[in-house]
Formats: C-alpha cells, sequence, structure tokens
C-alpha cells in the first residue's frame, strides 16, 4: 500500500471507492513513464571517443545538408551512438558518422537517424551552448555496421 492511509493525522475520504485500483493504476503509469526514459534496446559503453558527422538529409532544416561537425562520444552501443557537440541536429535527420576508436586502428564509416538532441547544461560564458544528440545506426551496404557490431559483440564478451 501507499502509506498515506496510516500515518496519524491523515485522513482520506474514499467516498466508500476502492482505491486499489488507482494505486495499481498509478503503478503501471510509472512503469510505462520509466520504460520511455530508457527505450534502449543495447547495453552501452562509456565513451569519449572523438567522431565527425555529415548531415546527409535534414527535413527539420534542408540549411544543415552538408554540415560537419567534430563531436565527442557520450555512450556506443551496437544499434547506436550519444555524442556531445556544438550544434543541435533535427530529429529524423540523416547522417554520416566517422568514429575513432582508441583501441582499434581506422575509422568506423556509419550512416544513423538523429532519434533526439537536447542542450547539454547552460551556454558557457561566451554564449556557447553545447547539445547531446542521440543517433539510431542504420545498415548500408557501404558502412562499415556489421564491424561495428562484431566489435560491440566482442567488448561485451569480454
Amino acid at each position: 500500500m501507499c502509506g498515506l492511509l496510516d500515518r496519524p493525522g491523515i485522513a482520506l475520504s474514499t467516498a466508500g471507492k476502492d482505491m486499489s485500483s488507482n494505486i495499481i493504476e498509478f503503478e503501471a503509469a510509472r512503469d510505462r513513464a520509466t520504460a520511455r526514459q530508457d527505450q534502449r534496446l543495447h547495453p552501452r559503453l562509456e565513451s569519449d571517443e572523438r567522431l565527425f558527422t555529415q548531415v546527409v538529409l535534414s527535413p527539420g532544416d534542408p540549411d544543415m545538408v552538408g554540415t560537419t561537425l567534430s563531436c565527442t562520444a557520450v555512450n556506443l552501443s551496437i544499434g547506436g551512438i550519444q555524442f556531445r557537440t556544438n550544434e543541435g541536429l533535427p530529429r529524423g535527420s540523416l547522417i554520416d558518422l566517422w568514429v575513432d576508436v582508441a583501441n582499434r586502428p581506422g575509422k568506423f564509416f556509419l550512416a544513423g537517424e538523429v532519434r533526439w538532441s537536447r542542450p547539454a547544461g547552460e551556454p558557457d560564458d561566451h554564449g556557447r551552448q553545447e547539445f547531446f544528440v542521440g543517433v539510431q545506426l542504420k545498415s548500408g551496404a557501404a558502412t562499415d555496421i556489421v564491424d561495428w557490431r562484431d566489435y560491440h559483440a566482442n567488448a561485451f564478451a569480454r
């Protein structure tokens, strides 16, 4: 139970209603909210690897097409990347990514879709704002997605 009914000096009027169904509904709503906050399908590797992105398609801001950004990874997984950068990217934008992993020679060339973008705190003293961006990786014949998945499968097998 909730615990409020047991506290001295607190009287709750239920007008003859059974409150247990409300508690069950509240718990179900809380579980749904928690699931929405973390929709991750794969475990993450914390990272501060350097990566570059280039906007290929941006229905939300067509002027961004061709923009290349230098970024810092926050975490990496088989299916996605979260990174920090100095410019927000519109949701639904398609981007190419070049990820340099320190303990592996060469870079991974990947393609993905921006799923979300949000400010990373307050702007600095010079008014510059950083953003966190979440990208879902896409399969593609000309990408290193198979090698990327193998790399992550091996990282979690250790």
